[in-house]
């Protein structure tokens, strides 16, 4: 008897799943109302109905991710989903994601660097360095100095946490060890904060990384936004204006920046990871300064320099960002600009300093494209 009972309650719980949806839709109730699914998301639309979309199954395939879409506390479903895999399994529903050891999230593409999954040819990064030494002297020749910073990549930082099933190939590190050693040997300005910050890992109380970010975290953007400016100051002898910044008690709650893969897991429960650091910049003397003309060119790395909120301090009103390249952003517009709608000569020869910023993914991609644009600039034959 108990077992038919048993059999019953199960039976029971299965009908209310079923109908549930249907009962939302039809009474105008939630049971949950949970946030929006975050990450990259086109949502489906009603396919109309053709002879051509029936015949050809286009029209089932769009209709049933539509019906899915629609499904009252889809999101509920999707985030307990992803919270077994996640709590159960160790695993990411997003197979470009990968839950590693002590919970550490890395992005696939990363650890694929990391071991070397990707295309390189030390002779071809050679040559790349010697054209953007030839770059470098034709810019400064124009009173236009030129400095490149590798920023750390969360596989080279922390590779103990990375899944050992990744890790079969000998070659790690090998396309930043070789990138690394051509920059030294070159006679650009290098900065290698990824070097840097793996010499002070065991020394510093805050996460470089924290556990559910792509990108380093906002304190260590500062450092390295502080470390640049000094930089500057001493190499290029520009009297920037004189500034001192504060850190405040670490805080478990994040801002905007932070999390940047956690957010993608979509779970029930909060991914959390405490000991966030947000400091604060305040100028203490702009007298006999100097505000030069800078612009940053780089990956996504770039945008926790940028708001550390010190270039804005200690830069000019033309500082600005080009967004791998392409596009041009800056913090007193309203607008981005694609590069290409702009006289590109002209705009780079206003600027007083160029800083090439590259993460983890892009150390053989110096510039993307800027070295050879501006070499042609230099070098073309009328």
């Amino acid at each position: 008897m108990k077992k038919n009972n048993f059999k019953l309650i199960l039976l029971s719980l299965l009908i209310a799943v079923m109908v549930l949806p249907l009962s939302e839709k039809i009474f105008h109730f939630s049971v949950s109302k949970l946030a929006e699914l975050k990450g990259a998301y086109v949502k489906p639309v009603c396919p109309q109905l053709s002879w051509k979309s029936f015949f050809n199954y286009e029209m089932q395939d769009s209709l049933s991710s539509y019906v899915e879409n629609e499904i009252s506390n889809r999101n509920s479903l999707v985030r307990l989903r992803n919270q077994i895999a996640f709590t159960i399994f160790h695993e990411s529903p997003n197979k470009e994601l990968v839950v590693g050891k002590n919970n550490y999230l890395f992005e696939r593409a990363y650890i694929d660097f990391y071991t070397q999954q990707v295309w390189f040819d030390s002779a071809w990064m050679s040559k790349r360095i010697e054209l953007l030494v030839d770059v470098t002297d034709s810019l400064k020749r124009r009173n236009i100095d030129l400095v490149v910073v590798y920023a750390p990549s969360k596989a080279s930082f922390m590779p103990e946490n990375i899944p050992d099933r990744y890790l079969w190939n000998c070659k790690r590190d090998n396309i930043y060890k070789t990138c690394a050693h051509l920059m030294e040997q070159s006679k650009v300005l290098f900065i290698d904060f990824n070097k840097y910050f793996i010499s002070q890992k065991d020394k510093s109380p805050i996460e470089i990384f924290p556990r559910g970010n792509a990108h380093w975290s906002y304190f260590t953007g500062t450092v390295a936004a502080d470390s640049i400016a000094r930089f500057i100051r001493t190499q290029f002898n520009i009297p920037l204006v004189h500034y001192k910044w504060y850190q405040p008690p670490a805080t478990d709650k994040t801002n905007y920046q932070e999390g940047d893969l956690a957010v993608t897991l979509n779970l029930l429960k909060p991914f959390r990871d405490g000991g966030y650091v947000y400091p604060t910049i305040e100028v203490t003397d702009s007298a006999n300064c100097v505000k030069p003309d800078v612009a940053i060119i780089g990956d996504s790395f770039a945008w926790t320099l940028i708001f550390s909120y010190l270039p804005q301090n200690i830069f000019s009103r033309n500082f600005e960002f080009w967004d791998y390249n392409r596009k041009i952003w800056s913090p007193y517009k309203n607008e981005t600009i694609n590069i290409e709608q702009l006289d590109y000569k002209n705009e780079l020869l206003k600027k007083r300093v160029i800083i090439i910023v590259e993460g983890g993914l892009h150390y053989n991609e110096i510039g993307h494209g800027f070295i050879d644009k501006t070499y042609e600039l230099f070098h073309h034959k009328k």
